[in-house]
C-alpha cells in the first residue's frame, strides 16, 4: 500500500486522531457484575481510554474501589480529548465524575474551569507519588508512557540505535509516522526537535527534519493503534511507538520489538481527574482517583500486559522495560526521563498540526 493511498483512507476514518493513547479502539463501557452491588453508596461515571487501560482500570482498579466503597462503577472508554471536550461543553451537567486524560486536555480542562481541585492533604497516597508527576492545584498523574522505536526484527536485522536512523536510506518507503493530532505523534515531534537542538518552543528544525524524511516514509496512521496495525501487517517496518503498547502485542505473537534509541526518555503522561459539578460528588470521585495512586494499584498496572510506567516511588518499573534501560527503581529511571512541557506545546500545537498536514501528510 502507498502512502499516498493510505492518507487518502485515514482522512474518512478520522475519529480519535486526537489525544487517542494506546489504541484506535473505541467502545462503549457499561456496568459489569464485578462493578455493581445492590447497596451501593453511589454511582461513579469514569472514562477511561481503550485497549489495555481499559483492562487495566475495569479489572485491577474498579474491582479494588467497589469492594473498598461498596460502590457502583461505570467505565467508559473515551479517548482524553474528547471527554474534555464534553465535559466543557456540559459544565453545569457534566457526563461523567472522573476523566482519565493526558497532559494536553488536563491543562486545557483547568483552564475552562471543568476540574475539581485536588487535596493533597486528604489523600493516602499522594506523598508517594514522585514529584515531577504532581500538577499545582490537580490530581497527579497516574501513569506514563514511554517513547522509543518500534520495529519488525524479522525485516530488520540489525536494530536501530536512533531516531535519527529512521532517515537512513536502508529505510526507504518502511517508516510509518503518527499523526501530530495524537499524543504519540506530538511525543515524538517534541523529542526530534529536542535532538535536534530545538524544544517546545522552537520545532522549526523538526519539520526540516520531517521533510528529509519523505523518501523513507510509507503511512501516517491516525492514532497509535493504527500504527501498531501496520507494523503487525508489514505495511511498514519501522515506526516511532510507545512501549506499553508493543510489548503487548508482541506478547500476543507479533513480530515487533521495541528500542530506547535516546540519552533521555521521552514519555507522555496521563491523570484522572474530578469533574467539577459531577454527580456522584467530591468525595467518590476523589476516593476513586487516590485508589490509582496506590502502591497496589501502581504496581498492578507495571505488570503486563499493561506496562506502564508507574508514578508511585516504590512501584517497580515494567520488567521488560527494567531489563531494556537498566533501571530497576523509578527513581533510577528518573533521571533519564524528558517530560515534555505541555502548557507550552499546547500553544503551539494547532499550528503544528496545519503544517505536519501540509508538509508532511500530503
Amino acid at each position: 500500500m502507498s502512502y499516498r493511498t493510505y492518507e487518502r483512507l485515514t482522512r474518512r476514518s478520522l475519529l480519535g486522531a486526537g489525544l487517542f493513547v494506546g489504541t484506535s479502539l473505541i467502545l462503549k463501557g457499561c456496568n459489569t457484575p464485578s462493578e455493581a452491588t445492590s447497596t451501593s453508596k453511589g454511582q461513579l461515571i469514569v472514562t477511561t481510554y481503550g485497549g489495555s487501560w481499559e483492562e487495566g482500570h475495569r479489572t485491577k482498579l474498579v474491582g479494588s474501589f467497589t469492594q473498598k466503597h461498596n460502590a457502583d462503577v461505570k467505565v467508559i472508554s473515551e479517548p482524553g480529548l474528547e471527554a474534555v471536550t464534553k465535559i466543557i461543553a456540559a459544565k453545569q451537567n457534566p457526563p461523567y465524575d472522573v476523566v482519565l486524560i493526558p497532559e494536553g486536555p488536563m491543562f486545557m480542562a483547568a483552564e475552562e474551569g471543568v476540574l475539581e481541585p485536588f487535596s493533597a492533604e486528604l489523600s493516602q497516597h499522594y506523598a508517594n507519588i514522585l514529584p515531577q508527576y504532581h500538577n499545582e492545584g490537580l490530581a497527579p498523574m497516574v501513569a506514563s508512557q514511554v517513547l522509543g522505536i518500534a520495529y519488525n526484527p524479522k525485516r530488520i536485522s540489525t536494530p536501530p540505535t536512533s531516531l535519527l536512523d529512521l532517515w537512513k536510506p536502508g529505510y526507504r518507503d518502511r517508516v510509518g509516522l503518527p499523526s501530530i493530532k495524537s499524543g504519540l505523534g506530538t511525543t515524538f515531534l517534541v523529542e526530534l526537535a529536542r535532538l535536534e537542538g530545538g524544544g517546545e518552543n522552537d520545532a522549526e528544525a523538526a519539520f526540516r527534519k520531517l521533510a528529509e524524511l519523505r523518501p523513507n516514509l510509507a503511512a501516517v496512521a491516525p492514532n497509535p493503534g493504527t500504527l501498531a496495525t501496520l507494523l503487525e501487517q508489514g505495511e511498514i517496518d519501522i515506526a516511532p511507538h510507545w512501549f506499553d503498547y508493543i510489548s503487548g502485542i508482541k506478547a500476543k505473537g507479533a513480530s515487533v520489538d521495541w528500542i530506547a534509541p535516546t540519552d533521555k526518555l521521552a514519555s507522555s503522561s496521563s491523570s484522572l481527574q474530578a469533574v467539577k459539578n459531577a454527580p456522584a460528588g467530591r468525595e467518590l470521585a476523589a476516593s476513586y482517583i487516590d485508589q490509582a495512586l496506590s502502591l497496589d494499584i501502581q504496581t498492578a498496572m507495571a505488570q503486563p500486559p499493561y506496562n506502564f510506567l508507574p508514578t508511585h516511588k516504590d512501584a517497580p518499573v515494567p520488567a521488560e522495560l527494567a531489563t531494556k534501560l537498566g533501571k530497576t527503581t523509578m527513581t533510577e529511571l528518573s533521571d533519564i526521563l524528558f517530560i515534555p512541557d505541555w502548557k507550552i506545546i499546547n500553544q503551539n500545537r494547532a499550528a503544528w498540526i496545519e503544517r505536519f498536514n501540509k508538509e508532511v501528510k500530503i
